[in-house]
């Protein structure tokens, strides 16, 4: 089988090995349900696209999926793919338009509100190029990151995230301000 670059999309990354028997977490958005026949994924090791056939998954929460693979029955074995991107075959994936309504690509524009402050301003962009998804909010003319696992509630109709912040989560930003 020959995989070229071209032919991938990215769904994800691989966090840490869960357990001693070969299961590693992916953090990714995409459901593995939809797709029909043998199931793998794809990563670029050492300059080669390098299909893992998946022997078997399951949903740990809404952002990580955990996984094993045909002779990566260990620990040890699998922990080379922690911090790798993993990619799946583009045709596997559905259009653009049709991903679930809870993806996160969905939710630019959207007005991120707190639990206990309320609205801090709306997702200018996502950034999906570490483990954890960050929203880009712009609060108060400045550009902060909320990890996207801490959003509780979706609403599409009033266009809205609904999270709960850590405490002393916008202090760190509001100090951080201050000292430019």
């Amino acid at each position: 089988m020959m995989i070229k670059e071209d032919n991938l999309f990215k769904i994800g990354l691989f966090a840490k090995p869960h357990g001693i028997k070969g299961e590693i977490a992916l953090i990714t958005d995409y459901e593995l349900d939809g797709i029909s026949g043998e199931i793998y994924v794809v990563c670029n090791i050492d300059g080669l696209w390098t299909p893992f056939f998946i022997n078997s998954y399951r949903q740990k929460n809404r952002s990580t999926t955990l996984v094993t693979f045909d002779r990566l029955d260990s620990e040890d074995k699998v922990k080379f793919l922690t911090g790798k991107t993993a990619f799946v075959p583009s045709e596997w994936l559905p259009p653009a338009d049709e991903y679930p309504e809870d993806h996160w690509s969905n939710v630019i524009g959207y007005t991120v509100v707190d639990d206990r402050i309320g609205s801090l301003g709306q997702v200018t962009n996502i950034d999906d190029n570490t483990l954890n998804i960050l929203l880009k909010v712009d609060y108060q003319g400045n550009e902060i990151l909320i990890p996207w696992a801490l959003v509780k509630l979706i609403r599409h109709e009033q266009k809205s995230l609904n999270l709960s912040l850590p405490e002393g989560f916008l202090e760190i930003y509001n100090q951080h301000e201050t000292k430019k």
